[in-house]
C-alpha cells in the first residue's frame, strides 16, 4: 500500500572478494544498498530473505557455480523475477550464449567498467520495475473490470451495500471500509461496514464520522491526523455524487498512509460504485412504479370485467323476469283462494300451501342462481383455482336458457364432465356468456345453438357454434379489439374481455364465421396437470 523510498539493493556474488567489494563500494557510493556473499549456497538463502532488485553473479565459484545458482533462483516463484547479470572472467561466445539461453539478464566480462556496470544495473533494474508496474496496473485493471461487473450486477440496493465493501478492500489493502447510503436530505437510509482479516484495536463512531466527512469537501485525505469518529491515522472518504444530487459515502481507513496511486484508484471505484448505486436505486423505483402500475390496471380490468357482466346480466333480464313472472302467478292465485276459504271458514287445505311452497322455492333458485352468478369472487385479487369446466358452462345455461330459448333458439350441449382446469369461476363464466348471448344476439328469428367441450392431448376444446347471420370478413380480424362491435347497440368490451380473460387462463380463443351461416368461437384451454393421462 505505501511505497517507501528506499535505496535499491545489489546482491554481488562472487568469492573474488577484492573484486567483490570493489564492486560493493561503487554501488554504495551511487546510493545503492550492496551486499556481498562469497558462495552460491549462501547466495541463494539471502536472496529468498531480502530479495535484491538485482544480482551480479559470478560463474565460476567453489562448490556451486554460478549456472546452477541462477537454475535455482528461476525455479522459484518468489525469485524467479529478479535480473541477473553475469560478470565473469568467462567471456567466449560459448560461454555468453550458455548464460543468456539460461535465463541470464545480461552478461558482463572481467574486469569491469564501473560507468558499464552502473548503467547496466540501472536499466535492469528501470526495467524490472517498468515490468511490474505494467502488470500491476493490468492486474488492478482486470480487478476494476470484475468490480464493475460485480456491481452491475446487483440490481437491489441492500444487497450491493454488502458487496461493495469486500470487493473496496480486496482492491485497495485498508484494515477497515465503510459506506452510507443517504437520502436526498442527507440522512442515512442504510450504512455497513467491514473489517479486514486481523486484529484492529482502532474503534470508529459511524454516526459521528459521516457528519464529520460529510462537513468536509467532497473528497478527503488525511495521514496522520485524528478525524472525528474514528481511530485510524490514515483514509479516504469520497462523496458518492452523481450531477448535483449526492447518494451516500464511501470510506477506507488504515493504520499506515495512502499514495497517490491509491487515491486515484479509490476515485475510480468511486465513480463506478456511485453509478452502480445510482442505477439500484433507479431499478428499484422503476420497480415500485411498475408494481403499483401493474395494480392499478389489475384492479381497472377487474372492475371492467365485473362491469360488462353486469351488463350482460342486464341482457337478461327480460328473460329472468319472464321466469320469475311463471311462479308467481299460481302463487298469487293460491294466496287468493286460501284468503277467500278463510273467510268462508273453510279450512286451507296442506296441498294449497304445497303449492304455494313449491312456487316460492322456485322462485328463490332462480334469485340464488342470479346472485351466484353476479357475486365478485376475488375482486381485489385474482383466483385461481381448479375448475370442472363443465359445471361454468352449465351455471351459464341455467342462468340463460330460458331467455334464449325463448327468443328461438334451440340448444344442444355436449360436455366432458371429467374435465378439470385451473382457472377463475367468474372470470370464465363472464367469457362463455358473452359468446353465448352474442349467439343469441345473431340469431333473431332462431336458430340453434351448439355447444361442445372435450379434451384433447393436454388441452380441452370448447366449440360454441350458432347459426345466425355470421361476421363480416374484414371484421374477422378487428373482433377481439376494444370498442369494436357488429351490434349497434353494443359496447365492444365483451370479446376484448373475453380474449384477455382466455390470455391471462394461458388458452386461446379463435372464431370462425361465414355470412348467412353462422359463427364458431374455438376456445382452447390447458388441462390441469393431474387430469392428464
Amino acid at each position: 500500500m505505501t511505497e517507501q523510498t528506499k535505496k535499491p539493493i545489489v546482491l554481488v556474488v562472487d568469492d573474488n572478494t577484492p573484486a567483490a567489494e570493489m564492486l560493493t563500494q561503487i554501488f554504495k557510493m551511487r546510493d545503492y544498498q550492496a551486499i556481498h556473499i562469497d558462495n552460491g549456497e549462501e547466495a541463494i538463502e539471502v536472496t529468498q530473505n531480502i530479495l535484491p532488485d538485482i544480482i551480479l553473479l559470478d560463474v565460476m565459484m567453489p562448490g556451486m557455480n554460478g549456472y546452477d545458482v541462477m537454475k535455482a533462483l528461476r525455479e522459484n516463484t518468489a525469485t524467479a523475477d529478479i535480473p541477473i547479470i553475469f560478470v565473469t572472467a568467462k567471456d567466449d561466445v560459448a560461454d555468453i550464449e550458455q548464460g543468456l539461453g539460461l535465463g541470464a539478464d545480461d552478461y558482463v566480462p572481467k574486469p569491469v567498467k564501473p560507468r558499464e556496470i552502473l548503467a547496466r544495473v540501472r536499466s535492469k533494474i528501470e526495467a524490472r520495475q517498468l515490468r511490474q508496474t505494467l502488470e500491476k496496473r493490468t492486474t488492478e485493471l482486470e480487478a476494476l473490470l470484475r468490480f464493475s461487473q460485480e456491481l452491475n450486477n446487483q440490481q437491489d440496493v441492500n444487497s450491493l451495500l454488502d458487496i461493495i465493501l469486500f470487493l473496496v478492500l480486496d482492491l485497495i489493502p485498508s484494515n477497515m471500509a465503510v459506506i452510507y447510503h443517504i437520502d436526498e436530505e442527507h440522512n442515512v437510509q442504510n450504512f455497513r461496514e467491514q473489517r479486514s482479516s486481523g486484529k484492529h484495536q482502532q474503534k470508529v463512531d459511524p454516526e459521528m464520522l459521516f457528519h464529520s466527512l460529510m462537513s468536509h469537501a467532497p473528497m478527503i485525505v488525511w495521514h496522520n491526523t485524528d478525524v472525528d469518529g474514528s481511530d485510524f491515522h490514515s483514509g479516504i472518504s469520497m462523496r458518492l455524487e452523481y450531477g448535483e444530487q449526492t447518494h451516500g459515502l464511501l470510506v477506507v481507513m488504515s493504520d499506515t498512509p495512502y499514495n497517490t496511486h491509491d487515491t486515484r484508484l479509490f476515485e475510480t471505484i468511486t465513480r463506478q460504485t456511485t453509478l452502480a448505486l445510482r442505477n439500484a436505486e433507479i431499478y428499484e423505483h422503476l420497480e415500485d412504479m411498475v408494481e403499483k402500475r401493474t395494480a392499478e390496471l389489475r384492479s381497472a380490468e377487474q372492475l371492467l370485467v365485473r362491469s360488462e357482466k353486469l351488463a350482460s346480466v342486464g341482457r337478461l333480464a327480460a328473460g329472468i323476469a319472464h321466469e320469475i313472472n311463471n311462479p308467481l302467478m299460481p302463487i298469487r292465485m293460491n294466496l287468493e283462494m286460501m284468503q277467500e276459504d278463510i273467510q268462508e271458514n273453510v279450512p286451507v287445505t296442506e296441498r294449497d300451501i304445497e303449492e304455494t311452497l313449491n312456487s316460492v322455492n322456485r322462485i328463490s333458485r332462480i334469485v340464488e342462481r342470479l346472485q351466484q352468478f353476479t357475486r365478485g369472487r376475488g375482486e381485489d385479487k385474482l383466483e385461481m383455482i381448479p375448475v370442472k369446466l363443465a359445471d361454468v358452462i352449465e351455471s351459464v345455461l341455467n342462468l340463460s336458457s330460458t331467455y334464449i330459448r325463448h327468443n328461438g333458439v334451440q340448444i344442444s350441449t355436449s360436455l366432458d364432465e371429467n374435465v378439470t382446469i385451473f382457472g377463475n369461476p367468474d372470470q370464465l363464466q363472464q367469457v362463455f356468456l358473452n359468446i353465448i348471448l352474442n349467439a343469441q344476439a345473431a340469431m333473431e328469428k332462431g336458430g340453434d345453438l351448439t355447444i361442445e367441450m372435450y379434451a384433447e392431448n393436454d388441452d380441452t376444446i370448447v366449440r360454441i357454434a350458432d347459426t345466425g347471420s355470421g361476421i363480416e370478413p374484414e371484421m374477422i380480424e378487428k373482433i377481439f379489439e376494444p370498442f369494436i362491435s357488429t351490434k349497434e347497440t353494443g359496447s365492444g368490451l365483451g370479446l376484448f374481455i373475453s380474449h384477455n380473460i382466455i390470455h391471462n387462463h394461458s388458452g386461446q380463443i379463435e372464431v370462425n364465421s361465414e355470412v348467412g351461416k353462422g359463427t364458431t368461437f374455438i376456445l382452447t384451454l390447458p388441462i390441469l396437470k393431474e387430469e392428464k393421462a
